[in-house]
């Protein structure tokens, strides 16, 4: 099994947390706040919004595959 970790941001502080593939199912917790990270709730397995702002974060950093898709409201 691949056990190579994934960066999960906090929703909270923002703080990165280096996560086990094999732990992806566990309950975790954010090393720096200790804020429940609900990685369902977080990495839902589809449409995530992002905005100018996350999304370098979002789509540039995340270590898996992205899909992207741009609209405008016009």
């Amino acid at each position: 099994m691949n056990d190579e970790p994934i960066i999960v941001v906090c929703p909270k502080c923002g703080a990165k947390n280096r996560v086990p593939r094999s732990r992806w199912t566990d309950r975790l917790k954010c090393g720096r706040c200790k804020e429940a990270l609900d990685l369902q709730g977080l990495y839902p397995g589809k449409t995530v919004e992002v905005t100018d702002i996350t999304f370098h974060r979002e789509a540039v950093e995340f270590k898996g595959p992205v899909v992207v898709d741009f609209t405008a409201p016009w």
